[in-house]
């Protein structure tokens, strides 16, 4: 578990966090229009974990850098757990 804490450290885990609750958030909500519950949240964590990836593929590629998995993951782990552990 220390282990897992310790990846998700850095200003860069804290953005990705901030931004994909923002990401998912406004998909889940856009899809709750016309879905129910289970499908929009199901299509929420999908596309972002898509867009994550995305993002990723375009710091290897363009940027030039390397895939760095736990900005996924926090991306999907809620902004205030982030900010707790990067205290």
């Amino acid at each position: 578990m220390i282990k897992v804490i310790n990846k998700l450290k850095g200003s860069d885990k804290l953005l990705h966090s901030k931004y994909g609750n923002i990401i998912f958030i406004v998909i889940f909500l856009s899809a709750l229009i016309f879905l129910p519950i289970v499908k929009s949240l199901l299509i929420a964590a999908i596309l972002l974990g898509i867009i994550g990836l995305c993002k990723e593929l375009y710091d290897k590629y363009i940027k030039k850098t390397f895939i760095d998995w736990w900005d996924i993951v926090a991306s999907f782990v809620p902004y205030p757990i982030i900010k707790y552990i990067n205290k």
